[in-house]
């Protein structure tokens, strides 16, 4: 007797999995930046999101509510490849501070800060938003790797050290004069700011 071929289960359409779901809330995200850098936040439209997405309108409410959230959960989404949660971070506060350097020196997240300087007076929320979801957390982030790796002391530091990792290179970054460091010059850049505040290791 012939065998009967085996036929894949196939999932009646309906609510998408949490697997799914995750995977449709990332595809939005990572798409969202460059239609928002295209078209600017104030004409950049929920059709286009979800186009660049590949999702429908609806999709975009249902998960985010509005274009502004949507823009925060993004600006957030960034930050986090930037400086790692506490729970996946297993670097040092070198790797973080080149890290920062790196990401927010690049091409992207200029253009993003950019947007934000551009947009921010019909719309303040949008600096908001890059304010607390990225430079806030990664102070946040530096000061805890300064409190593990250097002691409690120097924790105010994490602001200041901020600052010099950005600094004049940034705005010169930000002004198009020069292009964005590669691995090797942001760990430099990293090293001469621990260095300046006496983080640097002896």
């Amino acid at each position: 007797m012939a065998e009967e071929a085996i036929v894949p289960a196939v999932r009646k359409r309906g609510r998408p999995t949490a697997a799914e779901r995750r995977a449709r809330e990332a595809q939005i995200l990572s798409t969202a930046l460059s239609v928002f850098l295209h078209s600017g936040f104030g004409h950049a439209t929920v059709d286009e999101l979800a186009a660049a997405a590949k999702v429908t309108k609806r999709t975009i409410y249902a998960y985010f509510g509005d274009k502004k959230a949507l823009f925060a959960a993004m600006v957030q989404d960034l930050a986090v490849g930037v400086s790692l949660d506490a729970a996946t971070d297993h670097g040092t506060l070198e790797a973080l501070a080149a890290n920062i350097i790196l990401r927010v020196h690049s091409d992207e997240l200029v253009g993003l800060h950019r947007l934000v300087i551009a947009e921010s007076g019909r719309f303040p929320e949008l600096a908001q938003a890059l304010y607390t979801n990225g430079d806030a957390r990664h102070i946040a982030r530096l000061a805890e790797h300064i409190r593990a790796e250097r002691g409690v002391r120097f924790v105010p530091l994490a602001e200041p050290l901020f600052s010099l990792l950005l600094g004049e290179r940034h705005r010169r970054r930000l002004l198009g004069l020069t292009p964005p460091p590669g691995p090797e010059e942001a760990a430099a850049h990293a090293e001469w700011a621990l260095e300046q505040l006496g983080l640097g290791r002896h």
